[in-house]
């Protein structure tokens, strides 16, 4: 579903394309919402569930490992049967998830199955996340031309952390006060959008499936990823990239929150420095990713993560050194993720890029791993230890791309589709 897109208007003409527009609208309120809530799971069950750090973080990370098997079989779906079905379920799903979580927090809370049933709600929101936003960055791609799809990709990644500049202060009350509020709030703003996207994807190619001349089995499309060394190695960079970068969202709030008497309130404050550097920087980041190839651009954000975190290990514990790590290791984060989605745009072959964007969530095995690992660190060793398990991370995902990752890569057909 290629849309033209105008001439003009520079790079918001790609908002001439409603479903563009509306895309985007989402990407920033549904963010906003989950950030009420999420990034303070780890502090809200270290309070409610007397269990130690690692426990608390593998329940966190539940989420994310909820999403990977569901990534790729979400995309192959995508694929095979349409992505408007595929992306209903994962946002009708979601809406679903964080009413139970409402349910559960008001009824169960001081109950033995109150820890289970919540790893297995958080469980669920990641499964139905993995059915919602990699079908969108597919829905957008399909309907821009290639040379509008990096500058989309970015705008995508700017609204993300605009919306987690705003959610994390509000959360703050929200997520810690009164979480039972954070759940209704993200709950009735997913069934929204959910309405908004049946509504506008009505009778549009989005709910054709492919061609059955183009389609792959499950094998099939397992087989397509498998031989593609490129993919394979961008994405185990990305795991150990996401390893090290989610403890900044996990486990460094019970660091921050042991170290300071506001703890809580400076986590927020530094989400919130995260989100504001990452749009801050964005133009420094975009004009250097213009001049290096992708693979350059993403090795000099896994060096400078490396190094941030590596260095940070030798200096004093305090709240301007936490700020300065946080705008840096932004700027790391700037120049990897967006230019991985349109190194990811690039590999997919015609008739596989819901398959491609849905298996790029394997990276988040790095994010289901991290806060349990992270834990785990903090339960036998000190803070320090945690920094330079992270930056040792940073160094290994630079040394995978330099390995396999080309200069400039290029679309890669597969084999032939086997009938199904």
């Amino acid at each position: 579903m290629n849309v033209p897109v105008r001439s003009g208007g520079g790079d918001f003409a790609v908002y001439r394309t409603p479903l563009v527009s509306v895309t985007m609208a989402s990407t920033f309120v549904l963010k906003l919402v989950s950030f009420l809530c999420i990034p303070f799971m780890t502090i809200y069950l270290s309070r409610t569930v007397d269990a130690p750090p690692y426990v608390i973080g593998a329940i966190v990370g539940l989420s994310q490992i909820g999403s990977l098997g569901a990534g790729f079989v979400s995309g192959v779906l995508a694929d095979r049967v349409g992505k408007r079905r595929v992306l209903l379920v994962g946002l009708f799903g979601s809406s679903a998830v964080f009413l139970l979580f409402f349910l559960t927090a008001t009824f169960l809370r001081a109950t033995v199955a109150f820890p289970v049933l919540f790893a297995l709600l958080n469980t669920g929101y990641g499964m139905m996340s993995a059915f919602f936003w990699p079908v969108t960055q597919v829905m957008m791609a399909d309907s821009l031309p290639a040379e509008r799809r990096p500058t989309v990709f970015r705008h995508r990644y700017v609204l993300t952390n605009c919306a987690v500049a705003i959610g994390p202060p509000v959360g703050a009350f929200l997520g810690i006060a009164s979480a039972r509020a954070a759940f209704v709030v993200s709950g009735s703003c997913y069934l929204a959008f959910s309405l908004a996207f049946w509504w506008l994807t009505r009778g549009t190619e989005l709910g054709a499936a492919t061609a059955p001349s183009e389609r792959r089995s499950l094998g099939g499309a397992l087989r397509v990823l498998g031989a593609d060394r490129t993919f394979r190695g961008l994405t185990l960079s990305m795991v150990l990239f996401a390893l090290a970068y989610c403890q900044i969202e996990s486990n460094l709030s019970a660091v921050v929150s042991r170290g300071f008497a506001d703890g809580v309130r400076f986590f927020s404050v530094l989400l919130t420095v995260n989100a504001v550097a990452v749009i801050a920087l964005q133009p420094p980041a975009t004009a250097i990713a213009k001049r290096l190839s992708p693979r350059r651009t993403i090795q000099l954000g896994n060096g400078l993560f490396a190094a941030v975190c590596l260095a940070f290990c030798f200096v004093e514990f305090s709240k301007a050194g936490l700020v300065a790590l946080v705008v840096l290791v932004s700027m790391a984060e700037v120049l990897v993720v967006p230019t991985v989605s349109v190194v990811v745009d690039e590999l997919a072959p015609p008739g596989l890029r819901g398959t491609y964007f849905g298996a790029s969530t394997l990276r988040n095995l790095g994010l289901g791993v991290g806060p349990a690992a992270g834990g785990l660190v903090l339960a036998w060793a000190d803070r320090s230890l945690l920094f330079a398990a992270m930056g040792l991370c940073a160094l290994a995902a630079w040394a995978v791309i330099h390995l396999t990752l080309k200069e400039n890569p290029g679309a890669n057909p597969g084999p032939s589709p086997e009938p199904v």
